[in-house]
Formats: structure tokens, sequence, C-alpha cells
């Protein structure tokens, strides 16, 4: 029986929570939300586990909107690449090549993360978000979950801001692409 060539590990559904949630920027001022956990002091992301039924694009807006508190939030469209072939497939297109697409909303990021037992793994897909201006205006914060104190920071104060070191680099290169992206 042959094995694959590549390093592979597999997983049941019970072994597996997946995860979503965004880098939410607001726009007019260049500032990223960011969550405070009063309990243990750290600075951190909104994300959550995605549901039965739902898309992954559908928890990580769900769960911005939960533990932000601001509802009227939506996935920015940006360019970046990816090695997802292009949503209608032509036989030049077919090859696991990386691609630049421009006005995408999809995953920049996915976070895998080992559990308990070493055969359990967190899965979690980063999106790029938005909160529509009119709900953030200067000053205000969001009403989301009790447990957090929520907040927008300037681009350079969030990465400094959060506690680990990844998500440090996830928001470098969320900044990056939405620049880039000419938002």
């Amino acid at each position: 029986m042959a094995s694959s060539p590549f390093p592979t590990t597999q997983h049941t559904s019970e072994q597996v929570v997946e995860s979503a949630g965004a880098v939410l920027f607001r726009l007019s001022t260049h500032q990223i939300c960011l969550l405070h956990l009063l309990s243990r002091d750290e600075y951190l992301l909104p994300k959550g586990r995605r549901n039965i039924g739902e898309t992954i694009h559908q928890a990580a807006i769900r769960e911005v909107r939960e533990e932000t508190g601001y509802q009227r939030v939506r996935l920015l469209p940006v360019k970046m690449g990816s090695r997802a072939p292009p949503a209608v497939e032509t036989e030049s297109s077919a090859g696991d090549v990386l691609r630049v697409y421009d006005g995408i909303q999809e995953p920049f990021m996915l976070q895998i993360r080992r559990l308990q037992s070493e055969r359990d793994v967190k899965l979690v897909w980063w999106f790029i978000a938005a909160v529509e201006e009119e709900e953030a205006v200067s000053g205000a914060t969001g009403s989301g979950e009790e447990r957090y104190e929520v907040r927008f920071w300037g681009y350079e104060e969030a990465v400094e801001k959060l506690t680990f070191q990844l998500d440090r680099d996830m928001v470098k290169r969320a900044v990056e692409i939405v620049e880039a992206s000419g938002h």
C-alpha cells in the first residue's frame, strides 16, 4: 500500500475545532479593533467556533459581531495572493500555483493550534473585515461580550498591544493587504 510523499496527519471530526475570526478595520481612521480580555489582561482579535451548517465566512462575521458589539460589519474585498483556483476554472488555470486576485473576500491566514491531545487541533480561519463608519464613530467603543473591553487602536498601537506574537504578525500582514488594496 502506498503512502503520500508529503508529511500528512489525519483527524476525525471529534479531534477538530474549527474557528473563524477577522482583523476588523475602521478604514477612515486607520485603526484596528482589539478585544481586551479583562480577566487575563490579554489583547486579542475577535474570533470563535464555527457552528454546524455555517460557512467559515458566516462564522467570522457572526463572531466579530458578537464579541465586538458592532453589528454593521462586512468582509472587506481585497487584493491578495491565493493558491485557490479561480471561481471558473479553465484548463490553463488548473495548476496549483500562486495567483493574485483583486476584490476577493477569502481567508488571508490559517492558524493551526495543537490542543490538549497531540491528535486534537484547532483551525482558525482569518479574514479581513471593516466596520461601517457611521457605527464606529470616533471615540465610541463596542458593546460586545461583557468579558471584553472593545476599542479601536491605530495600526502600530494595535500591533504593540496584542498579547501574542502570531497575532502581531497576522495584523501586520492584514495591514499590508489592506494598504495594497487601496483601502
